[in-house]
């Protein structure tokens, strides 16, 4: 069993406790072992046997035990004893947003719910009307909920569908006779959720290679195989993902992989523009009747039509086509000078700023800020006043001893259903930077949402909204908000935006960033960072920041360190006036 697996199990364990009704702190503390396996880098077959597993944090002995017993056998006694108590179908109803445990146990217990299907049944009937806790809002927000996950089944987010489509490419390409491997499809455009992933090759052997590729460790099964063609399908986290290999003659390269990359919207503007010159546009390359144009290189085919070679990201018939669309200088990872936005073990994080700071440096990184939560988050082990000042005399401590990189204290700081902030602005003004976020009661009501943001805003020591939408892709959609005006008083209090790289967020998402930048506001790509391999993640914000057409000016941290001072300087000075 992977980590992901096992945390997999701790959580399913917690559910199915809080829905029978167990004590709040014995469902915590599955859930506190689940976040850190969750967010583990070590393979936890390593850690066993070295016997460190009682080392971990929030795992003791009892819970140390069970996590050997997953490893070496797969299941779990507790695990099976619960599901003879609750039943299984119950844990499908908490991925419907707005569905928690104890909702979900009140559905088993009053109405005999199990299953979706039985859920959507007894809504589409009025039986949730009169249930303790379901009023009027509540079922609207279940029935969205359920629409919701309707939507966004069968769809892989980026960043798990990324670190398969690697492994497959590497694997391809380490076979004989392989010559290129590349990433086609909504992968290589960077969408948020990708239906499938489109690998191309070039490669001698079509048939050796097409069979090769049916036979890969991560394939679960073979939906066809030719000649030049194979189809699987293959097993990414709870669900599986359809992959397709085409063998493509080098000569013809350019335009299959323009071809298989580029939206349906996007290659209909592009073959209209062949039309018109009496060309045919194609996999196989752009034509003039048995004449080939161009169809080695994509850069050669966008020449040909009069165009600029376009970034995959952008190709969305989204405005790409006008002169002047496409920014020579489109955001790059190299462009990015450090993270404003993670956590420390002082809070929810793995690490300490030593070791974060280690890994920013190792990255290339200028500056990081570490930012971790205000006291209203005690899930995520929150930090009281005093504790977040001694906090910050110890990441002061340790950035006087780090050499190369400047390291500031800050913090995300919730806001309140009132639009209040958890700290204090006599305490916030002590800090370097603050990220303000939502985290909790993030209803359906765009006013109240938009009120407490622009709250925060105005506030002369919220340097950041973190994750504006707070929505977690497939999971959670997006609380409604007037991004407009939540842009206009950022752009003019001086206020950054953020587009939160981690791939369960990219929030902003690209149209709401692109938006955003259009009406003056300034974007901070943040990792959100828990865990130093999550730093990787940097490359999914930048990547949403491309298919915004954003450039480096348009973003607060590709700016230097003394850059980034005088942004949070003048805001406070504004409010000193």
């Amino acid at each position: 069993m992977t980590n992901a697996d096992v945390a997999r199990v701790f959580e399913e364990i917690a559910d199915l406790l809080e829905i029978k009704g167990e004590e709040a702190f014995r469902v915590n503390a599955y859930r506190r072992v689940a976040r850190t396996l969750a967010d583990l880098t070590e393979d936890l077959h390593a850690v066993a046997a070295r016997g460190s597993l009682a080392d971990l944090p929030g795992v003791g002995k009892a819970s140390a035990q069970k996590i050997a017993e997953l490893l070496e056998t797969g299941t779990l006694a507790l695990r099976r004893e619960l599901a003879a108590e609750v039943p299984e179908t119950l844990l499908e109803l908490l991925r419907i947003p707005s569905v928690g445990p104890r909702k979900a146990a009140l559905l088993w217990k009053e109405l005999g719910v199990r299953s979706v299907a039985e859920l959507e049944a007894a809504l589409a009937a009025g039986r949730l009307a009169g249930l303790k806790g379901f009023g009027a809002k509540s079922i609207e927000q279940i029935a969205r909920g359920i629409a919701f996950r309707a939507q966004s089944a069968g769809r892989t987010r980026l960043g798990d569908a990324w670190a398969l489509a690697e492994e497959l490419r590497a694997a391809l390409a380490a076979l004989p006779g392989v010559e290129r491997v590349e990433c086609a499809g909504s992968l290589r455009r960077a969408r948020e959720t990708v239906g499938d992933l489109d690998l191309l090759c070039v490669a001698r052997d079509g048939p050796r290679i097409v069979e090769a590729f049916t036979h890969l460790p991560p394939v679960r099964e073979v939906l066809a195989a030719g000649a030049t063609k194979g189809s699987v399908r293959v097993a990414v986290g709870a669900g599986s993902i359809q992959v397709d290999l085409r063998v493509i003659p080098a000569d013809s390269f350019g335009a299959a992989w323009q071809y298989f990359t580029g939206s349906k919207e996007h290659n209909v503007r592009l073959r209209e523009l062949a039309v018109r010159r009496g060309w045919s546009l194609s996999e196989y390359g752009l034509t003039e009747g048995e004449r080939t144009l161009a169809a080695r290189t994509e850069e050669e085919i966008y020449a040909a039509l009069g165009l600029p070679w376009i970034p995959p990201e952008l190709r969305e018939d989204r405005g790409e086509f006008e002169p002047g669309a496409v920014p020579a200088d489109l955001l790059t990872e190299r462009a990015v000078r450090g993270d404003l936005h993670m956590h420390t073990s002082a809070s929810d994080g793995r690490h300490s700023v030593e070791e974060l700071a280690a890994a920013a440096r190792a990255r290339g990184y200028a500056y990081i800020c570490v930012t971790d939560h205000s006291q209203s988050s005690a899930i995520a082990g929150g930090l009281k006043v005093a504790a977040l000042r001694a906090h910050a005399e110890r990441v002061r401590a340790a950035a006087a001893r780090i050499c190369d990189l400047t390291v500031w204290i800050g913090t995300e700081v919730d806001i309140l259903a009132d639009g209040r902030l958890d700290y204090p602005d006599e305490v916030l003004a002590e800090l370097d930077f603050v990220i303000a976020s939502i985290h909790s009661g993030l209803g359906h009501d765009s006013a109240a949402n938009t009120r407490r943001t622009l709250a925060a805003i105005e506030n002369p020591y919220v340097n950041c909204i973190g994750h504006p939408t707070g929505r977690l892709i497939n999971e959670r959609e997006a609380m409604p908000l007037d991004v407009d005006a939540v842009a206009q008083a950022a752009a003019r209090t001086g206020t950054a935006l953020e587009i939160n790289a981690n791939y369960y967020r990219l929030d902003l998402k690209d149209q709401h960033a692109r938006r955003a930048r259009d009406l003056g506001a300034t974007l901070c790509i943040n990792t959100d960072t828990h865990s130093v391999d999550q730093f990787d993640q940097m490359r999914f914000g930048v990547l949403t920041a491309r298919r915004a057409g954003l450039r480096a000016g348009d973003v607060l941290n590709t700016r230097t360190a003394e850059e980034v001072r005088a942004f949070v300087e003048r805001k406070r000075r504004g409010a000193r006036r």
